[in-house]
């Protein structure tokens, strides 16, 4: 009798099994993404990716300390930078753009404020330093370090400002 019910509870088993074997499952997933193809969700990842880096380097950009607060907190022996000298500054910047490109290979979303700090003396600018900066990434350093070999051949004229010591933020996107 035992052997009976045995082998009927495993029929009924196996019957169970092969029922359910064939069922369809719905995806757990009924957005539109779900008929998306493979190719197609993975475009959508990326885009929905890019949005969220410029998201955050807008973040970035926006909460980075002025110029004139960084000038505060370095004290009064600092001021912010005239036009002549930022323009000056953005010069030298264009004329080595591989600075910001050694940074972006690492992460192509960098993105970042650097306040650069320069002496002026009676001849000029003697010292030109990135005084800190704000990267959406440890890319960044790479920028800055760059910057800060390169920047101490940068001179600024001696009418480009008074004696002192400056600071002026670049931008970068």
């Amino acid at each position: 009798m035992k052997l009976n019910r045995l082998t009927t509870l495993s029929l009924f088993a196996m019957i169970a099994l092969a029922a359910c074997g064939r069922e369809k499952v719905q995806p757990a997933e009924e957005s539109a993404d779900a008929m998306l193809s493979p190719a197609e969700r993975e475009a959508k990842k990326v885009e929905t990716f890019k949005a969220r880096q410029a998201a955050f380097a807008d973040s970035v950009l926006k909460t980075a300390p002025s110029t004139k607060a960084v000038a505060e907190k370095l004290g009064k022996n600092y001021s912010v930078g005239n036009v002549q000298l930022r323009d000056s500054l953005v010069k030298w910047i264009e004329r080595t753009p591989q600075c910001f490109k050694d940074g972006k290979a690492v992460d192509p979303y960098l993105a970042g404020t650097v306040t650069f700090r320069i002496h002026m003396s009676v001849i000029g600018s003697d010292n030109v330093r990135v005084q800190e900066s704000a990267w959406t990434s440890q890319a960044g350093t790479i920028t800055d370090k760059c910057f800060n070999e390169v920047a101490g051949k940068w001179k600024f004229p001696m009418g480009a400002a008074a004696q002192g010591l400056y600071v002026l933020q670049v931008q970068f996107k």
